[in-house]
């Protein structure tokens, strides 16, 4: 990027044996042009990642192809995922039914429960009846401690059992909530093997072919926009200040040597690309230029 300045300059013309010309200075405005290199993009785009590993199986999509929000583009087996869905979800039910009032493991316990229960009350009747006795002399001290202690250790077993059976029907319960939030998650990511448009827009760039094999955050395609794209420029950082948000410009378009169009920035990005030392600016087109074509070469010079 350069930038032109005009100054206006007097003439002075002297001949041999002539009488001196002179030119009378004029006037005028210094005039700075911007010019700026830059390549047309869609309005809005996006790659396309696979949030699974496995094998492209379906491809759905070729590049050109018009696409919908939530279209599918492609389909990334996974026998993992099968057999982690199904075993999350015997996992599941295996949860729900131990959770239940009428488990095997909860069953157990209530019956400690019901014994404990009931020897603390037996316990208790012969506790009172000995403490009664006890205040006429017709109950030995060291019978009346025996029966007292023996009520405590049945109060302190029942107590036990149950806070024992408190505690198992939470953590039954706590693994029901975890085997399902664990299903759930197999289900998403069984789903996940089905990648969908993130937009209406355009197939760009289609980077797998069916087979390949796909990691992870791997990306897939390129989908972009339709309808009038944007002239993203590099504006170099020396010449910044010149430019504003609704400056006109006029572009010209390698593919297009013989037509100019008219735009206007719109947006001046304050991140300074270090390796280039420049600025993205965008503009948008005020006549319609080339629609679906992406990464034309172009050239803007400010009005």
């Amino acid at each position: 990027m350069r930038r032109l300045t005009f100054i206006p300059i007097a003439i002075l013309l002297t001949a041999c044996g002539k009488k001196a010309e002179t030119s009378t200075p004029q006037k005028r405005d210094l005039v700075e042009i911007v010019y700026a290199s830059g390549n047309l993009y869609p309005m809005s785009e996006y790659k396309v990642f696979s949030n699974v590993t496995g094998y492209l199986e379906v491809r759905y999509i070729q590049e050109g192809d018009s696409v919908n929000l939530n279209q599918p583009l492609f389909s990334i087996s996974g026998p993992n995922r099968e057999s982690e869905t199904e075993a999350t979800r015997f996992a599941l039910q295996l949860a729900k039914q131990n959770s239940r009032k009428s488990s095997p493991v909860l069953a157990q316990l209530r019956e400690r429960q019901n014994a404990s229960r009931l020897k603390a009350n037996n316990d208790s009747l012969t506790f009172i009846r000995c403490k009664n006795l006890a205040g006429t002399g017709a109950v030995a001290q060291a019978d009346f401690d025996r029966v007292k202690t023996q009520y405590e250790v049945s109060k302190s077993e029942l107590t036990a059992v149950n806070e024992q059976l408190a505690s198992q029907g939470n953590s039954l319960k706590l693994n029901e909530v975890q085997a399902k939030n664990r299903y759930n998650q197999a289900i998403n990511n069984f789903g996940e093997g089905i990648l969908r448009s993130a937009l209406k827009g355009q197939v760009y760039e289609v980077y797998k072919e069916v087979g390949d094999f796909v990691h992870q955050n791997e990306p897939l395609a390129l989908v972009g926009t339709t309808g009038p794209p944007i002239a993203r420029l590099s504006i170099d950082e020396s010449d910044l200040l010149l430019v504003k948000r609704g400056q006109s410009v006029l572009i010209s378009l390698d593919a297009y040597p013989d037509k100019t169009f008219k735009a206007t920035v719109s947006r001046i990005y304050p991140k300074l690309n270090k390796i280039e030392q420049s600025f993205r600016v965008d503009a948008e087109f005020n006549e319609t230029p080339p629609e679906g074509i992406y990464g034309l070469n172009l050239e803007a010079i400010s009005l």
